[in-house]
């Protein structure tokens, strides 16, 4: 742990090419390791997938070969049964047929083994017997008869049920010498023991297994006489075993062994094998693992899987054999030498390494290249930026398009070009500043004449009014020049009062008014004025609206500054609409009206929140100028129209009084100021009386 911490701590002390170089040699070790180790597994998994598939169908290619010599000795048996008058035999109790059906025997029991006639197997046993299950002739034995071999399951079926019945059986060594007295040689056999074998007691077979057919035999009347009973016994009988695996697995080899082998069991030792020992001997008395037994014999299911068979690994598959009353007394097997599989796994796996592997070296060699270039472009850049901040801003990166670098260099120039554009507006920003500063001491002073003016108009409306008192009813010219005076009068002074009240500095205090009343008394200053006149003014303001609390003048300046935008917008021409309404948390109405996150994040605020919307008819502002409308010296107008300071003064006005307000326009549809100011409520005012009081106790 000590030494990955002091090689991490070098790592990042390191300086920026050391460490692109290390990050892309362990993201490219890292990679080549995962891309490994899944290849690794998904190798491996498909492998033995492919095997195990092969198996599988290998098994079921050996049964179909073994039902198959079941069928091909019913027919061999239903054959005879036809061929020759049984039925006459049977009936008159004459056996000169006998003879005969010897003569149809194959000569000799012993099986060839060579690959052309190896699957010929020749009849074992042939007996007939009557209706009662008495045995009137052996073939093979034909000396002993008279006895009842009605205990056999396959020949008690078929005399029961009057049809041909076929299955593998399991017959006693005594019974099997009956039949045939030849065959006993070929049941005894030691049983050969393995490390993982089942416990065998007995040191050889007590009985034999066959297959089984018995056909019955009827006269020309369909009189059910008796059957025909023949059997071939499957122990040192190799012509199936011999036959699925020429048919299976062809004679392949590998490494001079044998790819592919298949064996009949008898329980769990081998009767029929072509599997050999390490003497070139057919492996027969050798006995299944514990977990095969287990698996198929005792619990009558398939088993695939990689075992040790005498004396190699082989990946094998074993399936139950079944008697006529579907009770397990063997297995059938076929399995393929492992060792071919494990080498081509080895040598994929070996091919996949080489090839990830110098697939991690072109990785790594073009990683560090393309790091070289980087640091190269780094370099440039920080070079790039030392000039800027020298203060030459005109100083451009070249476009470096072969190493695909263009795209940094034009975001990295248009930066500058910004900067430049950015320091010429703050330059104008400070010139307009300077006039600002002229015009507020011109309004001050403006503010000082109008004083002055504002008392002499006083005396002027006090000696029309008196005039107007005094003239004679029966002048009214006289009368109607003397109202024309006081109105005038009245207007001047009026405009006289309205450009003090616009010139005051504003309070600090936050005192509580009607917010319709502000936005009135700022609509009357503008309404009149030129760039008004052909705009038509639709005011919405709702009634008994809650006191807002907060710096009247300064909300007279948001306000006039927007309708004088609004009016700028719209060019002389379109309509201007001022809405006011409350928002009621606790209104079910007003909730569902409150449609944007806007109205509901400010509700959370203050439960009572007072909205004004301020919309023009003009021509828009272009999207991708919305979120910057806010910001210092941002200004759509053309140069010298604007500073870009009238919406941020706004902005900090209606945050200084814990509101909010956004916009909302579209190109050629008009622009639209949503402002939203918490309402004085009781609960407001009763957090403001415990500040005070909690200050006169300090």
């Amino acid at each position: 742990m000590k030494f990955i911490k002091e090689l991490l701590n070098k790592l990042f002390m390191a300086n920026l090419q050391k460490r692109l170089v290390l990050g892309f040699l362990i993201a490219t070790c890292l990679t080549g390791a995962v891309a490994t180790f899944v290849g690794i597994r998904v190798i491996d998994e498909n492998t033995v997938n492919e095997v195990r598939g092969r198996v599988q169908q290998d098994i079921n290619t050996a049964k179909l070969i073994y039902n198959y010599s079941i069928e091909k000795l019913a027919c061999r048996i239903r054959y005879i049964a036809l061929q020759f008058s049984l039925h006459e035999t049977t009936a008159s109790g004459t056996l000169h047929v006998g003879e005969e059906l010897k003569r149809l025997i194959h000569e000799g029991t012993q099986i060839s083994c060579t690959p052309k006639d190896s699957y010929y197997m020749s009849i074992d046993m042939l007996s007939l017997v009557d209706a009662d299950g008495t045995v009137l002739y052996r073939a093979f034995n034909p000396g002993v008869s008279g006895d009842n071999v009605l205990l056999d399951p396959v020949v008690r079926k078929c005399l029961e049920e009057k049809t041909l019945q076929s299955a593998t059986e399991l017959m006693p060594i005594r019974l099997i010498e009956r039949e045939n007295p030849e065959l006993s040689s070929r049941i005894e056999m030691a049983i050969i023991k393995t490390p993982q074998s089942i416990e065998v007691k007995e040191s050889h077979l007590s009985e034999g297994m066959v297959l089984e057919v018995a056909c019955p035999i009827v006269d020309r009347e369909k009189n059910f006489l008796g059957a025909l009973v023949g059997g071939i016994l499957l122990n040192r009988n190799y012509a199936i075993v011999d036959k699925v695996k020429a048919t299976v697995y062809l004679d392949e080899k590998y490494e001079d062994r044998d790819m592919g082998f298949a064996t009949i069991f008898q329980g769990g030792v081998r009767i029929a094998t072509n599997v050999m020992t390490k003497d070139y001997k057919r492996a027969i008395g050798t006995i299944v693992s514990r977990e095969v037994y287990k698996k198929v014999i005792e619990q009558g299911r398939d088993w695939t899987g990689r075992a040790f068979v005498v004396n190699n690994w082989y990946i094998s598959s074993y399936t139950p054999i079944y008697d006529i009353n579907k009770n397990i007394i063997g297995m059938l097997y076929t399995g393929i030498l492992e060792a071919k599989y494990r080498d081509m796994k080895l040598l994929t796996i070996w091919t996949f390494l080489g090839v990830t592997g110098l697939g991690m070296v072109i990785a790594f060699v073009i990683s560090f290249s393309l790091g070289h270039s980087i640091i190269k472009k780094i370099r440039i850049l920080k070079h790039a930026t030392e000039v800027i901040a020298s203060g030459n801003l005109d100083h451009q990166l070249p476009r470096d398009k072969s190493s695909e670098f263009d795209i940094l260099d034009e975001a990295f120039n248009n930066m500058v070009k910004s900067l430049k554009d950015r320091d010429n507006r703050l330059q104008e920003a400070f010139q307009q500043l300077t006039r600002t500063e002229r015009l507020v001491s011109l309004g001050q002073m403006a503010a000082g004449v109008a004083h002055e003016i504002n008392n002499p108009l006083g005396g002027i409306l006090l000696y029309s009014s008196l005039l107007l008192e005094e003239f004679p009813e029966d002048n009214p010219a006289g009368r109607e020049n003397v109202e024309k005076i006081i109105y005038q009068t009245n207007r001047c002074k009026e405009i006289v009062q309205n450009l003090l009240d616009f010139a005051r500095t504003p309070s600090s205090e936050m005192l509580p008014f009607q917010i319709n009343n502000v936005i009135l008394t700022s609509l009357n200053l503008v309404k009149d004025q030129s760039m008004f006149l052909g705009i038509e003014i639709n005011t919405q303001l709702a009634d008994d609206l809650p006191d807002i609390k907060g710096d009247r003048s300064r909300l007279e300046q948001v306000f006039l500054n927007l309708f004088i935008n609004a009016a700028d917008a719209m060019e002389g021409r379109g309509r201007l609409t001022i809405t006011t309404k409350l928002l009621d948390w606790l209104s079910d109405r007003t909730e569902e009206e409150a449609q944007t996150e806007t109205e509901r994040i400010c509700l959370l605020a203050s439960t009572k929140t007072v909205k004004i919307t301020i919309s023009d008819t003009g021509k828009g502002i272009d999207k991708a100028y919305l979120p910057h409308v806010f910001e210092p010296f941002f200004t759509t107008k053309e140069p010298g129209q604007g500073t870009g300071l009238g919406l941020p003064i706004a902005y900090g006005i209606i945050q200084r009084h814990n509101g909010f307000i956004d916009v909302e326009s579209e190109p050629g549809k008009g622009t639209t100021f949503n402002i939203f100011l918490p309402a004085d409520t009781e609960m407001d005012r009763d957090a403001d009386r415990e500040k005070k009081e909690g200050s006169s106790i300090v």
